[in-house]
């Protein structure tokens, strides 16, 4: 797609490249678009809100940019931050150039590079969560993100950011999300020392080597970054993973690689974080449960968008069935029997 005048005006200035630039919408990006900018100089991405945004913390290019700015002077594995733009007078929308990093996503399947087995498996586990320990161990104050979020009180606010979440959207009764929800305020875990945290963290946020060895070349979008408790992150991350996740497991594709005989646990590969991290991993089970319930309040809102007829998809219509086993899987830690 072409680049309007004024952006290609900006981009001509910001990243000292004459053009011409065209555009090409990339697969992924969460709640950002994410598109290829490119010309014959080079290849970069852009990312920019959606053209209905509707959280402005949650599309915030320039939040994303100072997160990314610091990340990349520590030496985190993320895209270099290239540019940024919030004049209206250029784009109507903020703008955020980055590095393009030529790693590959993986989810349901290996790419042709990968040997299948639990070989792979292991070494995809492995490099990933010590990128996430790497990008934990920041010294978020050092780099610039004192004040980027308010970690004082964070694992507390979880519970009832959620549940205000789902009762928003409610349209169906689900005991099990009261009852998790409740265990999930009995069982809250001690106060953790704060680190910077994705805030959506699994592997489709890793550009990964696109053959062995393996390793993480990428982290990607940090828009719902925040200062806070990083279990959160190793929590999400290890919800999705491994072979000892349920036979009818919801979301069946997310991280579906690792579902392999030998693949690391989740225990092995906390136990791996805890190792580099120095971090308490002994309620991992708590971060877990409140992965699978999270996510089952924000997938209900969706569900409702569905039964509002506002949209109507297989994907749509199989979050009725979706959000009740993220219960079910949720629960599956709490010894609720539910």
């Amino acid at each position: 797609m072409p680049v309007a005048s004024e952006l290609a005006a900006w981009l001509r200035e910001a990243l000292h490249d004459p053009g011409p630039f065209d555009l090409v919408r990339l697969a992924g990006g969460n709640s950002n678009e994410t598109l290829l900018l490119r010309s014959p100089r080079a290849r970069r991405v852009l990312r920019r809100p959606p053209p209905a945004a509707i959280s402005p913390t949650a599309h915030d290019m320039a939040r994303e940019h100072r997160v990314l700015v610091a990340l990349h002077h520590a030496g985190v594995p993320v895209p270099e931050p290239l540019a940024l733009c919030t004049d209206p007078a250029v784009a109507s929308r903020p703008v955020l150039v980055m590095e393009h990093v030529g790693g590959v996503v993986l989810r349901d399947r290996y790419p042709p590079g990968y040997p299948p087995g639990a070989g792979t498996a292991r070494a995809i586990g492995e490099a990933v969560i010590d990128a996430l320990a790497g990008a934990h161990l920041v010294d978020w104050r050092g780099s610039g993100l004192d004040g980027f979020g308010r970690p004082a009180g964070f694992l507390e606010r979880q519970i009832p950011r959620w549940r205000a979440q789902y009762e928003r959207y409610q349209v169906r009764d689900l005991p099990a999300f009261d009852a998790v929800g409740h265990w999930l305020e009995e069982h809250r875990p001690p106060d953790a020392p704060a680190a910077l945290l994705h805030g959506d963290f699994h592997l489709d946020n890793c550009l990964l080597t696109p053959r062995p060895p393996i390793r993480v070349l990428a982290l990607i979008d940090w828009e719902m970054a925040t200062i806070g408790d990083p279990m959160l992150d190793v929590g999400l991350f290890l919800a999705f993973w491994g072979p000892d996740r349920p036979t009818r497991p919801a979301w069946t594709t997310m991280q579906a690689v690792s579902r392999v005989a030998g693949a690391p646990s989740r225990t092995e590969l906390a136990e791996r974080y805890a190792a580099a991290t120095g971090r308490d991993v002994t309620h991992l089970d708590y971060y877990l449960t409140l992965a699978f319930w999270k996510l089952a309040a924000i997938v209900e809102g969706a569900y409702a968008n569905h039964v509002a007829g506002r949209v109507d998809s297989a994907y749509a219509r199989g979050l009725a069935e979706d959000v009740p086993r993220l219960l079910e899987e949720a629960a599956g830690f709490t010894g609720l029997g539910i």
